[in-house]
């Protein structure tokens, strides 16, 4: 008689599933077992011992390369965290909640060494900068402005953030270790919320220079002048995100009612919605590889963190608590 032997293959996938009687979604793995019959003719030989998938049914997988930033107030005041790409090891970076500090917006480094975020334990919001492992933090701006939303150059040496030390919020350069800030735009306008393109060549950012916001870009070197207009519609359009091949822009906006997520073409073409409008779903953040996108939703009753893949199909619920977790961002090559 033929015997069986199971053998898993190394393919994994994520689903969502809505258990009926849990709140929260839960990650399952599928490993794929192929049956390979062995007959006589192959020398017969022992039975072997089928593999017990039911051990790995329930593991989340970790993508050890990929690691998601985010705030949340789930400690009192709000805190930096981090986590896996599959919602796993949520830890608190920053852990000032004692003290009531707002740690806010972190974002990571190209080379995944250190994160930037924003603070206001020295009395006024400050862009700051630690440690992976939330280890030598230390204020880069120390500024009695507020100075907010940064975001690192693709190669690491500079960073771009907001202030409103000239009086109104305008975009700035600096070295990354916080010397030579330079004002990159000049307007009456409120310019924020800065994201460098792959290339390092542009800058997105959200504006109400035109009356309502929307998404511009401006060269990174110059002098602001050359500002471009990417959408124009009633709605508010905002939180830009360069996708890492250069081809499309992530954003939010509130069109069609509630805000929804947004991607476009990078001359601002072909605008398209990722989610449903009455889900108030926004700030998203491409993956190192394009291949999803993770943002924040309040359709559940409360600010939670969310990944889909790119095109807006299979939406994961990846953080489950009474606190609001918000801006998360993706960061490559975070090692623990």
């Amino acid at each position: 008689m033929p015997q069986l032997l199971y053998v898993e293959l190394g393919v994994t996938m994520f689903m969502k599933t809505r258990p009926t009687t849990m709140r929260h979604e839960r990650l399952i793995r599928f490993s794929f077992v192929c049956l390979v019959m062995l007959g006589t003719a192959c020398g017969g030989g022992e039975p072997v011992t089928p593999i017990d998938t039911a051990l790995v049914a329930e593991t989340p997988i970790a993508i050890p390369s990929f690691r998601i930033l985010f705030q949340s107030d789930r400690d009192g005041g709000f805190e930096v965290y981090m986590m896996d790409a599959n919602g796993a090891n949520q830890t608190n970076l920053t852990n000032n909640a004692v003290n009531r500090y707002n740690d806010r917006h972190p974002t990571g480094s190209p080379d995944g060494s250190a994160i930037a975020f924003r603070s206001d334990r020295d009395g006024s919001p400050d862009v700051w900068v630690m440690q992976v492992d939330g280890m030598n933090q230390r204020n880069l701006t120390n500024h009695q402005a507020t100075d907010l939303d940064a975001a690192w150059s693709p190669d690491g040496s500079q960073i771009v953030f907001d202030s409103d030390r000239d009086g109104n919020m305008e975009l700035y350069v600096m070295n990354a270790d916080g010397s030579e800030p330079r004002r990159l735009t000049m307007n009456d306008a409120l310019d924020s919320h800065p994201y460098w393109s792959p290339d390092g060549n542009r800058i997105a950012f959200h504006s109400d220079r035109s009356g309502q916001m929307d998404i511009y870009v401006v060269h990174a070197d110059g002098d602001g002048s050359d500002a471009t207009r990417l959408t124009d519609n009633p709605g508010n359009d905002q939180f830009p995100s360069w996708s890492p091949d250069g081809t499309q822009i992530a954003f939010d906006s509130d069109r069609d009612g509630l805000s929804s997520v947004y991607v476009m073409s990078v001359d601002g073409t072909n605008q398209v919605a990722l989610t449903d409008p009455g889900q108030v779903d926004g700030v998203p953040s491409w993956s190192p590889d394009g291949s999803q996108l993770v943002f924040r939703s309040q359709r559940d009753g409360n600010e939670e963190i969310y990944v889909m893949n790119a095109d807006g199909s299979g939406e994961i619920r990846l953080t489950d608590n009474e606190a609001a977790d918000g801006n998360p961002r993706w960061s490559p090559s975070i090692a623990r």
